[in-house]
C-alpha cells in the first residue's frame, strides 16, 4: 500500500517538475500580445548582430586589445640580444696637457665603426614580469572587450523595445480613439433630444479627453524612442514589432551567484597585474647578469686597416639606494591590497545587480498572468458594449469607461513585457552568456 503511494507521489512530482521546465522552456517575451505585433527572435538576433559591430566603443575595444597582443611581443622579444651600430666621430677640440703628462693622457684622434651586441642573461626576472603584464592585458582586454558588446547588446535591445513598444502603445490607443470619438457627437445630441442628462454628458466628455490626453503622451513617447531609435541604428523605425525572446533565465536565477561577473573577472586580473607589477619592481633591486661583444673598425675614414673585437660577461649588484627599494615595493603592495579592495566592491556590485534582476523578475512574472486576464476581461467587457449599441441599455459612459481601463491595462501590460524581457537579457549580461545567446564572436 505504501510503497503504491510513494510511487504516486514521486510520478506527480515529477510530472509537476516536468511541465514547469516545460512551460520554462517555452515561455516567450510579449507572447500574451498579438502576433501581428511580433518579431521572431532570430530576426531580432541578427538586427542587434548588424548594428552591434559596427559601435565605435566595440571596435575601439578590439584596437585596444590589439595594442596589448603587440605589447606582448615586445616583452618577450626582450629576451633576444640586441645589435647595434655605431659611429665614433672622437676629434680634438682643445688640449691643455703639461708635457710629462702628455703620453699618458693624450688621445689620438678617431673616427672609427663599431657593431655591438649584447645579450641579457639574468634581469633580476624583469622580462618575466613583463611578459606576464603584457598577457595580462590581453587577457584584460578580452574581457573588457567581451563586456563592452555584451553591454552594447543590452543598450541595443532596450533601445530596440523601447521604440517598438511606444509604437504599439500609440497605435493601439490611437486605433481606439478613433472608434471612440464619435461619440463625443452621439451624446451631444442625445442631450439635445433630453435622452441623457448633463453630468452624464460631462463624464463621456471627461473620458474621451482623458484618453485623448493619454493619446497625446503615447504619440510623445513615440515621436523620443524613435528619435533615439534612428540615432543609434542609423534607421527609421518600420514597425518590425516587438521582439518575441525566449526567457531562458528567469525561472533559474539562482546559479547567477556561481558565476563571475565580468567586473569581477576584470577585478581579478587586476590583483594579478599588480602582482606581477611588484615582481617587476623588485627586479630593478636584483643583479643583472648578460655578456657584451663589440667589433671595432678604426679608422674608417683613413685606411681602415685596423680592428679588433672586445667583450665579456658584465654583472651589477645594486648596494644600496637609500631606502628608494623599500619604499617603492610598499607602494606596489599598497596597489595590490587597492586592486583586492575593488574586487570585493565588484562582487559586492554583481549581488545588488542581481538582487534587482531577481526583484524585478520575480514581481513581472507574479503580475504577468494578472494582468493579461485584467486586461481579456476588460477588453471583452468593452467590445459587448460596442456590440449593444442599438440597445436601450447601452451607456457611452461605461463604454468610455471600459475602454480607459483598457487601455491602462494594455499599456501595464506592455511595461511588465518589457521589464520581464530586459530583466532576462540583463540576467544573461550578469552570467556572461549574452553574447552566446546573440551568436557574437571574434
Amino acid at each position: 500500500m505504501f510503497p503504491l503511494l510513494k510511487i504516486r507521489v514521486f510520478a506527480l512530482v515529477f510530472l509537476t517538475f516536468s511541465a514547469t521546465n516545460s512551460f520554462a522552456e517555452d515561455i516567450k517575451a510579449f507572447s500574451v500580445l498579438p502576433d501581428n505585433n511580433l518579431m521572431s527572435n532570430d530576426k531580432f538576433i541578427v538586427k542587434i548582430q548588424e548594428i552591434i559591430i559596427t559601435q565605435p566603443e566595440f571596435r575601439q575595444a578590439i584596437a585596444v586589445k590589439g595594442e596589448f597582443q603587440e605589447n606582448r611581443k615586445f616583452a618577450s622579444r626582450q629576451r633576444f640580444p640586441s645589435l647595434t651600430a655605431q659611429i665614433i666621430n672622437d676629434r680634438t677640440i682643445s688640449r691643455d696637457i703639461e708635457s710629462g703628462n702628455r703620453l699618458r693622457k693624450t688621445k689620438d684622434d678617431a673616427f672609427d665603426a663599431q657593431v655591438v651586441i649584447d645579450q641579457p642573461i639574468y634581469t633580476g626576472n624583469e622580462i618575466n614580469s613583463k611578459v606576464k603584464i603584457a598577457e595580462l592585458e590581453i587577457s584584460r582586454a578580452s574581457i573588457e572587450l567581451s563586456k563592452v558588446a555584451s553591454e552594447l547588446i543590452l543598450s541595443a535591445s532596450e533601445i530596440y523595445i523601447n521604440a517598438s513598444s511606444s509604437k504599439i502603445l500609440s497605435d493601439y490607443c490611437s486605433n481606439l480613439y478613433e472608434d471612440l470619438k464619435k461619440y463625443r457627437d452621439i451624446v451631444r445630441r442625445r442631450f439635445d433630444g433630453g435622452i441623457i442628462s448633463a453630468s452624464e454628458m460631462a463624464i463621456v466628455n471627461v473620458r474621451l479627453s482623458e484618453i485623448e490626453a493619454k493619446l497625446a503622451r503615447l504619440e510623445a513617447d513615440k515621436i523620443k524612442t524613435a528619435s533615439i531609435y534612428r540615432s543609434f541604428f542609423k534607421e527609421e523605425y518600420n514597425n518590425f514589432g516587438l521582439p518575441n525572446l525566449s526567457l531562458l533565465n528567469i525561472y533559474d536565477l539562482s546559479k547567477l551567484n556561481n558565476i563571475q561577473s565580468y567586473d569581477e573577472l576584470i577585478a581579478k586580473n587586476a590583483i594579478e597585474n599588480k602582482e606581477a607589477d611588484l615582481e617587476l619592481t623588485k627586479s630593478q633591486y636584483r643583479p643583472k647578469l648578460g655578456f657584451n661583444a663589440r667589433y671595432t673598425q678604426y679608422d674608417v675614414d683613413e685606411d681602415a686597416e685596423d680592428s679588433d673585437i672586445r667583450g665579456g660577461i658584465y654583472f651589477s649588484f645594486p648596494i644600496f639606494n637609500f631606502g628608494r627599494g623599500s619604499a617603492q615595493i610598499s607602494a606596489s603592495k599598497a596597489r595590490i591590497n587597492q586592486a583586492k579592495i575593488n574586487s570585493e566592491k565588484s562582487k559586492r556590485d554583481k549581488e545588488s545587480q542581481i538582487a534587482r534582476v531577481i526583484g524585478s523578475s520575480s514581481g513581472t512574472l507574479q503580475a504577468r498572468n494578472r494582468l493579461e486576464d485584467s486586461y481579456i476581461n476588460i477588453k471583452l467587457q468593452r467590445e459587448t458594449y460596442f456590440n449593444s449599441l442599438s440597445s436601450s441599455q447601452f451607456s457611452i459612459a461605461a463604454l468610455l469607461e471600459a475602454a480607459l481601463r483598457e487601455l491602462n491595462l494594455f499599456e501595464q501590460l506592455v511595461a511588465n513585457e518589457k521589464e520581464l524581457a530586459l530583466a532576462d537579457l540583463q540576467s544573461s549580461h550578469l552570467n556572461r552568456a549574452l553574447l552566446n545567446r546573440f551568436k557574437i564572436s571574434y
